[in-house]
């Protein structure tokens, strides 16, 4: 019988393939095995016979039985193998429920060019409106004017970065009167960060900020659609390139 990797006299031969669960079955034959002993099944493939089993000959005489038993929802295991076949099978083509379709053609609307800068829409969520909170952004502006005031070196570093996202057009100034249409304040304070010895201040918008049980801005935003491939499958195709 012809074996698919046949023996040299007694030297083995390097392994040049290996085959994962998920194509495993592609190349198996539907024929019978056939028994050499209590340990050894020959198996048929498309390329020819495998030997399979124990090379000491010895065998188990208890039986294990591994099952899983699933609820209705299959997403755990099916996710889970997913997970064992990243990178060695093509990336599949994600499936957008109806809003994220929504999101991604809003997204698509909205785009434009203001001034040689690319300006696109918010994505909101439907039926939640936001509540004016300028009031609120005023008393946290007094909270972290009265601090600065007791820290000159944090005031003129306050005030230079916030001077460049001015510059910058990152940000832009409130004007003193209510505007009609709906707006929200994002509320800003100073952050530390010590490394190495060295403090650094950064300056951070609170998208969070909110008025009893108003909603906020990050409430009323949809968290958008993962465009992005799996971090640990990029990492799976870096090693094996």
């Amino acid at each position: 019988m012809q074996l698919a990797d046949p023996s040299e006299g007694d030297r083995d031969l390097p392994i040049e393939v290996l085959i994962g669960g998920d194509h495993y079955w592609r190349i198996m034959q539907d024929a019978p095995t056939i028994s050499l002993s209590s340990s050894l099944v020959l198996l048929p493939t498309k390329f020819r016979w495998i030997l399979t089993g124990h090379r000491t000959g010895i065998t188990a005489n208890n039986i294990m039985v591994n099952h899983v038993a699933l609820g209705h929802d299959e997403y755990d295991l099916r996710r889970f193998w997913d997970l064992e076949t990243l990178g060695i099978t093509p990336p599949e083509e994600t499936t957008q429920t109806v809003g994220e379709s929504r999101i991604l053609q809003e997204f698509y609307d909205s785009y434009c060019i203001e001034d040689g800068r690319k300006v696109v829409r918010l994505p909101k969520k439907n039926m939640c409106e936001l509540s004016p909170n300028r009031s609120n952004a005023e008393r946290r502006f007094r909270s972290l004017q009265k601090r600065l005031r007791q820290d000159d070196a944090l005031r003129a570093i306050y005030e230079k970065q916030m001077i460049n996202h001015v510059a910058k057009q990152h940000v832009e100034l409130a004007p003193n009167t209510e505007e009609p249409t709906e707006v929200f304040y994002l509320p800003h304070h100073a952050v530390k960060r010590e490394r190495r010895g060295k403090i650094k201040w950064r300056i951070v918008f609170d998208a969070s900020s909110s008025k009893g049980d108003s909603p906020s801005l990050n409430d009323v935003l949809e968290m958008g659609l993962k465009l992005l491939p799996e971090l640990y499958c990029v990492f799976v195709n870096t090693l094996w390139r």
